[in-house]
C-alpha cells in the first residue's frame, strides 16, 4: 500500500471519529498523531526528530499560555463584578438589561475562553432574568451565539484565530481593523433580533431592590492584580513587534507574573484549564504534517482549486460559507488545521491573494458552530447549562430560536468579506 493510500484511509477514519464523537477529540488527535508518526517513519517520509518540528511547539505553547491567562482572569471575578455593576447601573429595565448582557458576552468572549464566558454569563443571566422579567432560555441561547462572534475580536480570542494568526503573522491591529467593524454589525444584528424573538415581562422592582446584586469575589486583591496583569499582557502582546519578543515568551512572562503577584492559587487555575486543547492541537499538527508529506493535502488542494478558481471577491465568501457549514458538524479546530495548508496551496496554485481566504476561514470557522448545538463548545455548554436547570433545549428548539440569527450573521459576514476584498482592504 502506498503512503498516499494509507494516509487517505487515516484521514477518512479520523474525520469519521470526529463527526461521530465516539471518542474525545483530544484522544482522536493523539491517535491521528501516533498513526501518522508510525507510518510516516515506516515509509521514510520523515524522521523521528522531525516530529517536534511538525508539532509546531511554539504555537502549542502559546495556546497553552493564553488558556492559563484566560482562566486566571475568569477566576479573579472580573466578569462577575462588571456584570453586576452594570446591572445596578441599568436597574430593572428588561430591554436595556438584555442589550447589556448580549454586549458583555460578546466583549468578554474577545478576552477570555468562550466556554468560561458562557458559564459565567449564564449564571449572571439566570440571576438577573428572574428579577427583570426576561425569558432566560432565549437570552442564554443568544449569548451562546455571541460567544463565537466575540471570538473574532483578537488573534487570541479563539483557537482558530490563534492558529491562523501564528501561521500568517496577522496581529492585533489587523484583527481590530478587519473583524472589529464586523463584530459591531453582527452584535447590532443580534440586538435587533432579540427584540423580535424575546418576550419582556414586568420587572420586579421590589425584588430588584431586595437583591443586593453583589458580585461573588473571593479575593479582591487577586481581582485587581489579575486585571492589571491581564491588561498589561494585552498591551505587550499587541506591541510584540516593537518589543522584539516572541509572543509565546511574552505570554509565559505574564503567566509567571500572574502566579507570583495575583494571589490566585496555581493549583486551582491548572485544574480548570482545558488541557485537551493543546493536546488536540499538537497531535493534529503532526497528523496534518503527515498528510502534507504523503501528498494527500496536495490532492485535496487540486480538488478544491476549481471550486475557488474564480475572482477573489467570490472565492472568499464561498470559502467562508464552506468553513461555516463544515464547522456546524465538526469542531472548528480540526477544520482550520486541515484547511489552512489546503487553502495556502490553492492560493499558490491559482494565484489568488491568500489573506482574504485566511480571513474567510477564521470568520467562517467561528460562526459555523452556531448552526447546531454540538459543534461549538460554548453552545454545547450553554445548552447543557440550561438543561441542568430544568430548561430542556432540543435541537428543534435551538434551530427555531438561534439558527435564524446564525444564518443571518453568516450571510452578513459573506457580504462584508466580499466587500472588503473588492475594495482591496484585506
Amino acid at each position: 500500500m502506498t503512503p498516499f493510500t494509507t494516509f487517505t484511509l487515516i484521514l477518512v477514519v479520523i474525520v469519521l471519529l470526529l463527526v461521530a464523537e465516539i471518542e474525545h477529540r483530544a484522544v482522536v488527535a493523539m491517535l491521528a498523531a501516533v498513526l501518522s508518526a508510525y507510518f510516516g517513519i515506516s515509509y521514510g517520509l520523515f524522521k523521528p526528530a522531525d516530529i517536534i518540528e511538525m508539532m509546531n511547539v511554539d504555537t502549542v505553547l502559546f495556546i497553552t499560555g493564553v488558556l492559563i491567562l484566560f482562566e486566571s482572569i475568569s477566576r479573579s471575578g472580573l466578569f462577575d463584578v462588571v456584570g453586576m455593576s452594570l446591572a445596578r447601573l441599568i436597574g430593572p429595565r428588561p430591554r436595556a438589561l438584555v442589550y447589556a448582557l448580549i454586549v458583555l458576552t460578546t466583549l468578554f468572549s474577545g478576552i477570555s475562553s468562550n466556554v468560561t464566558v458562557m458559564l459565567v454569563m449564564g449564571n449572571i443571566t439566570l440571576r438577573l432574568a428572574a428579577l427583570a422579567g426576561v425569558e432566560a432560555e432565549e437570552l442564554v441561547i443568544l449569548e451562546c451565539l455571541q460567544t463565537n462572534v466575540g471570538g473574532l475580536l483578537l488573534p487570541l480570542s479563539s483557537v482558530p484565530a490563534l492558529i491562523v494568526s501564528t501561521k500568517t503573522g496577522l496581529g492585533f491591529a489587523d484583527f481590530l481593523r478587519v473583524t472589529g467593524p464586523l463584530i459591531l454589525m453582527l452584535t447590532a444584528l443580534a440586538l435587533f433580533y432579540s427584540t423580535r424573538v424575546m418576550t419582556f415581562g414586568e420587572a420586579g422592582g421590589a425584588a430588584w431592590k431586595r437583591d443586593s446584586l453583589r458580585a461573588h469575589v473571593v479575593n479582591s486583591t487577586a481581582l485587581y492584580r489579575s486585571t492589571a496583569i491581564f491588561a498589561a499582557f494585552l498591551t505587550a502582546a499587541s506591541m510584540s513587534d516593537l518589543i522584539g519578543l516572541n509572543l509565546t515568551l511574552i505570554t509565559f512572562i505574564f503567566v509567571t507574573a500572574t502566579f507570583l503577584l495575583s494571589g490566585l492559587d496555581p493549583d486551582e487555575v491548572f485544574r480548570s484549564v482545558d488541557w485537551s486543547i493543546p493536546f488536540f492541537v499538537g497531535g493534529f499538527f503532526v497528523f496534518v504534517g503527515g498528510l502534507e508529506r504523503s501528498g494527500v493535502l496536495d490532492a485535496v488542494s487540486s480538488a478544491i482549486a476549481p471550486l475557488l478558481g474564480m475572482p477573489e471577491v467570490l472565492a472568499a465568501p464561498l470559502l467562508l460559507l464552506m468553513c461555516a457549514l463544515i464547522s456546524a458538524f465538526i469542531d472548528n479546530i480540526p477544520v482550520v488545521l486541515l484547511l489552512y495548508p489546503i487553502v495556502k496551496g490553492v492560493a499558490e496554485t491559482t494565484g489568488l491573494r491568500a489573506l482574504p481566504l485566511y480571513w474567510a476561514m477564521i470568520i467562517g470557522s467561528n460562526l459555523g458552530g452556531n448552526l447546531t448545538t454540538f459543534a461549538s463548545p460554548s453552545v454545547l455548554i450553554g445548552v447543557r447549562f440550561l438543561e441542568r436547570r430544568g430548561m430542556r433545549v432540543t435541537m428543534g428548539e435551538f434551530l427555531k430560536k438561534g439558527a435564524p440569527l446564525a444564518i443571518m450573521q453568516i450571510l452578513l459576514s459573506m457580504i462584508y468579506v466580499a466587500s472588503l476584498t473588492a475594495l482591496n482592504l484585506l
